[in-house]
């Protein structure tokens, strides 16, 4: 026993550790994100400039669209910086009590490795039997931001540039297809060379004239991405296989769930061989 409970306590100390420079670097990547807005202009000045080039030759006039990757992020990069610091403040905890063998340090580890198991088992029955439940709240906020602030190809607004830049980054149109974009109140369809069905940045390449066809009745899938949805895109980009996804969650829980009752063991036993006064 006493053997089993060593190598616990060294993996527990080892895999946090390791847990702890991940969560140094979501720190990072997340103050990065909120302020070093330079680092990322090398991943999207392309798609910016030949978004401007576009609205130049369709008859826009000259128009700078003022990009920015951290306000499109909203909330995420402060996410990231939130996430990175509860993950080294419960790594810390854990190497420490594990180190000292600090029962208080190991009941506190203990309690909230309980908490997040049980959060993330139901995190995952939604998200795999559920899902709905997640993707539903997201695409209507979405939505509603397409409706109310969308301006087309020469938006200058966050809403905008971003969903141009979505569009012709990820191939795609609109959230599930491009009737998401016909309630958008601020967007002017009605054009001198006739009707935008799609805004232009679902063209699959954007025009280099005052030729507007691509985006215009009747549609094409040669030269339109109208039907294929960004969520989708960008969810399968962010998940990847449903099975290798699966698998490392399943991982991480399981490694959770070791750490939980090392821990749990380790408290214990420094609670059963605590020396008693006598009388």
């Amino acid at each position: 026993m006493g053997c089993l409970m060593t190598i616990g306590r060294i993996f527990l100390i080892v895999t946090n550790i390791i847990f702890l420079l991940i969560g140094l670097v979501l720190l990072v990547v997340g103050l990065i994100a909120k302020f070093g807005e330079s680092l990322f202009k090398s991943y999207y000045e392309s798609i910016i400039a030949s978004l401007e080039d576009s609205l130049s030759k369709a008859g826009y006039g000259d128009v700078t669209l003022d990009f920015s990757l951290s306000e499109l992020a909203g909330s995420l990069p402060i996410a990231l910086i939130v996430t990175g610091v509860i993950i080294a403040i419960i790594t810390v905890i854990a190497v420490i009590g594990a180190v000292k063998k600090a029962k208080c340090l190991l009941l506190i580890y203990s309690i909230v490795m309980f908490v997040i198991i049980a959060a993330q088992v139901l995190t995952m029955g939604m998200f795999y039997w559920k899902p709905e439940m997640i993707t539903a709240p997201v695409k209507d906020s979405l939505n509603s931001t397409i409706q109310s602030d969308f301006a087309g190809l020469n938006g200058t607004n966050v809403v905008s540039i971003g969903w141009n830049f979505v569009n012709q980054k990820f191939q795609c149109c609109g959230i599930d297809n491009y009737y998401d974009f016909s309630e958008a109140t601020n967007w002017v369809k009605n054009l001198s060379s006739g009707a935008l069905v799609t805004p232009l940045s679902c063209c699959k390449t954007l025009p280099s004239s005052a030729d507007l066809s691509c985006a215009q009745s009747p549609l094409s899938t040669s030269t339109n991405n109208y039907n294929t949805g960004c969520f989708d895109e960008i969810w399968d980009l962010a998940l990847g296989n449903v099975a290798i996804t699966a698998s490392i969650i399943s991982v991480c829980l399981v490694m959770q769930i070791i750490f939980f009752l090392v821990a749990l063991c380790m408290y214990s036993d420094n609670s059963q061989n605590k020396v008693k006064p006598k009388g």
